[in-house]
């Protein structure tokens, strides 16, 4: 309540001299009406899946304040507010993700070139074939692979298949011994 209460309680007289606020405060709402409309739980100007989306993503961006707000979080939080149907604990378990995850959206994009060159050295081991072939083509950037690693395969699949997917990718008991499992998904 308190994170959410730093954002709500902003007048439109503050707001107009917070330009980071407003930066981001637009960047989710352009965000929030793009991302998962087909769904029903989505669907209609007054869904409460929406209001809920835009507002957790708001009180996160109070409560990483040095992360902030960035394109993809929107498909992280999405299935979490499908299958929790709660705005309060949706919100704290898109914490523990970002806890995990935050990194991939770093202006640096450290740890995604880290992540990048993992799945490089592992395709190359997997399927020489198919990494000769990407160096002819000038693609051992893997930057094909981007969107897949930063938001967890969920444009490329159905809810219901994302769902079970993260469910898999999420369950392992020992992180450390699962901490490249996504990779292996994209070979």
């Amino acid at each position: 309540r308190q994170y959410r209460a730093q954002w709500a309680s902003i007048t439109p007289e503050q707001e107009a001299r917070f330009k980071k606020f407003r930066e981001r405060k637009g960047r989710i709402e352009k965000d929030v009406v793009r991302t998962d409309r087909a769904h029903e739980a989505y669907r209609g100007d007054d869904s409460p899946y929406t209001r809920w989306l835009h507002d957790i993503l708001l009180t996160y961006s109070f409560y990483n304040f040095d992360l902030g707000y960035c394109q993809g979080m929107s498909d992280l939080l999405s299935p979490l507010l499908v299958v929790l149907e709660d705005e309060a604990v949706a919100f704290w378990c898109f914490v523990d993700v970002m806890e995990t995850l935050g990194g991939n959206f770093d202006r640096d994009q450290n740890a995604m070139q880290v992540q990048l060159t993992a799945l490089g050295q592992l395709l190359r081991v997997v399927d020489r074939e198919l990494w000769d072939y990407l160096g002819l083509i000038d693609g051992l950037n893997f930057f094909f692979c981007f969107r897949w690693i930063l938001i967890r395969f969920k444009r490329e699949f159905s809810m219901p298949d994302i769902l079970t997917l993260w469910e898999v990718l999420w369950s392992c008991p020992f992180e450390a011994d699962c901490a490249g499992y996504h990779l292996w998904m994209c070979v």
